[in-house]
């Protein structure tokens, strides 16, 4: 991931559930339509049926979506909800704002690839499937 110059701040209203991600208020029916403006996100769209609202601090089917909704609205790639699903169910049930410098955002995105890759190859694992050497 070439990181710009990247700057991301959420904030989140708890009474509402409204978001903002970098100024642009987001909302669960907004994010879906956005999806579906975008092309084909339907496995996306799938994980996330059956949230109304966006929530934090906690587990919840929501606070997933909202990591992925932090990815889009970001332009940083899906494997970053790894980061964000973390981060939310790490702040309180109230009112939110989290703001990431360059240097976090390259770090969590590092670790998030490598998170990627360890899960992946442990799929692959239980599947059977034998490593190639590249050389």
């Amino acid at each position: 991931m070439s990181v710009k110059n990247y700057h991301a701040e959420i904030v989140g209203n708890w009474k509402t559930r409204i978001v903002w991600i970098n100024g642009k208020r987001v909302t669960f029916s907004g994010f879906v339509r956005d999806l579906k403006s975008e092309g084909d996100s339907n496995d996306i769209i799938r994980e996330c049926k059956g949230v109304n609202n966006f929530s934090w601090g906690d587990t919840s089917q929501a606070t997933y979506c909202l990591a992925l909704a932090c990815c889009f609205y970001l332009n940083f790639k899906w494997v970053m909800d790894r980061f964000f699903e973390k981060e939310l169910e790490g702040v309180r049930q109230e009112d939110i704002r989290l703001v990431y410098d360059n240097d976090k955002i390259q770090e969590a995105y590092l670790h998030c690839e490598e998170l990627f890759a360890q899960e992946f190859t442990t799929f692959m694992d239980k599947l059977g499937a034998k490593r190639i050497d590249e050389n």
